[in-house]
């Protein structure tokens, strides 16, 4: 089904999704674990949505998911690039996050060259790999034959991108990138509704701590809300430091 690299573009794998739900409808083979696929997307869906889960949590249950769904699946790690900022969010261990960071490094993998632009890239042999020779170099001396990356999300220049590795060639197939395809675009709406809800949190708190601070100019100085938070602003300008800290300071510097 694939060569030694095979992407499947967005708007250009309409064949390739058509073959793999063939193999379902062929009625072929499959685990337990394929039959119930669906329902348990479902539940990974519904608990990605708990808004108790921190951005950590979530990323965690993301790649433990994906490891547990996505046949041939040994390691992974996610990977962001956020405003120029390249960082390994989570993995299954040190080889998984040191294979991610080679990528950045030698500027070379799916994650460096080909996650921004499609969904999907798949690598079937490593050993054979012509497109990243010093990274596939790498991964195949630390015992990695083939990988998959799925896209997360791309917004202008932040990505983020769920990466699978296998001990073994051709390890993903379409079944394999079928799931992962699914398990991706639940993913990245969890990850983005964490990412909200903690920074909906950090604005509660901030807008506390700074009323807190308001109060507190307010009663020593007896002037009213506005001038109060006219004063912390000034104070924000000289020190060049943001406004929340400026009143974290205040109240601080308060407490016995």
């Amino acid at each position: 089904m694939f060569d030694s690299v095979s992407i499947l573009h967005p708007a250009a794998d309409a064949l390739a999704r058509k073959d793999i739900w063939m193999s379902y409808d062929r009625g072929e083979d499959r685990s337990s674990r394929h039959a119930e696929l669906p329902a348990l997307l479902a539940q990974f869906a519904r608990d990605m949505r708990d808004e108790r889960r921190s951005t950590s949590n979530t990323l965690d249950g993301i790649l433990h998911t994906a490891i547990e769904l996505v046949d041939g699946a040994d390691s992974g790690c996610i990977t962001t690039l956020t405003r120029g900022e390249r960082t390994v969010v989570a993995a299954t261990d040190e080889m998984a996050e040191e294979l991610c960071r080679r990528q950045y490094e030698y500027g070379e993998g799916p994650i460096a060259s080909e996650v921004r632009h499609f969904d999907v890239v798949v690598a079937d042999d490593l050993g054979i790999e012509d497109r990243w020779p010093q990274f596939a170099a790498g991964a195949v001396d630390q015992g990695v034959r083939s990988l998959v990356a799925f896209q997360l999300f791309s917004n202008g220049d932040d990505v983020g991108a769920l990466v699978l590795y296998s001990n073994e060639a051709k390890a993903f197939g379409p079944d394999a990138v079928f799931t992962g395809e699914a398990l991706a675009a639940h993913a990245a709406i969890a990850l983005l509704s964490a990412r909200d809800n903690e920074q909906f949190r950090a604005g509660l708190a901030s807008r506390d701590i700074i009323g807190q601070a308001k109060g507190m100019i307010m009663e020593r100085y007896k002037i009213d809300a506005n001038q109060a938070f006219e004063l912390l602003t000034k104070l924000s300008q000289q020190q060049n430091i943001p406004l929340r800290r400026v009143a974290e300071e205040l109240v601080e510097a308060e407490r016995p």
